[in-house]
């Protein structure tokens, strides 16, 4: 692995190392550091939610809520139709972000965002390995954030562990919307919330 260095004004030191991630007939690389999620290897529920996810033909925009490094938003920049935009709060993550949408060449943009402040687009395609560990209240924000910024026929998809809630979200997005368990696998569940 090749691995590359830079002075950060923070206090999560940076080591910063090139992951590869095969999917489908492309191969991208991400850089990854201290500081943000999955730093050491491309997270398992990350790569089931690539390889369930399926795009409708007529969507265009897209948005990775919580994009770390930009794993998803790179790869489904690269792989279908979408126009992706790409957020997070963590600085550090943001700037891996823009790093790997150079290094992929991809044209995905990147903001740093709080979604919980609101988004002001609307999307076709809202896409998220939500982070599990601010809890049930914010995670659940972020839900009502994402279903309430989807197109008429836009589709909200996020995958959770059993273990970490994922049939108490199930129960509760089912009270706002349609919503389907599209996968198991290992313990981890891909849904999708659908806007009718």
């Amino acid at each position: 692995m090749a691995h590359y260095y830079s002075e950060k004004q923070d206090d999560v030191k940076t080591e910063e190392k090139t992951l590869v991630y095969a999917f489908g007939d492309k191969t991208f690389e991400f850089i990854s550091d201290h500081g943000v999620f999955s730093k050491g290897h491309i997270d398992g529920a990350t790569d089931l939610l690539l390889k369930t996810i399926e795009p409708k033909k007529h969507m265009r925009e897209g948005l990775d809520l919580g994009c770390g490094y930009g794993v998803i938003g790179i790869v489904l920049d690269k792989t279908t139709n979408l126009d992706m935009t790409m957020i997070d709060v963590n600085q550090r993550a943001i700037e891996l972000s823009r790093k790997n949408v150079g290094l992929n060449d991809s044209s995905a943009n990147v903001f740093k965002k709080n979604v919980l402040t609101g988004l002001e687009r609307m999307y076709d395609l809202i896409v998220s390995n939500p982070p599990i560990r601010i809890g049930k209240q914010q995670l659940y924000e972020i839900f009502t954030e994402a279903l309430d910024h989807l197109t008429p026929d836009g589709e909200f998809w996020f995958v959770m562990h059993k273990k970490h809630g994922a049939l108490s979200a199930l129960k509760f997005l089912r009270q706002k919307t349609d919503i389907d368990i599209i996968k198991r696998h290992k313990g981890f569940h891909v849904f999708v919330c659908r806007n009718h």
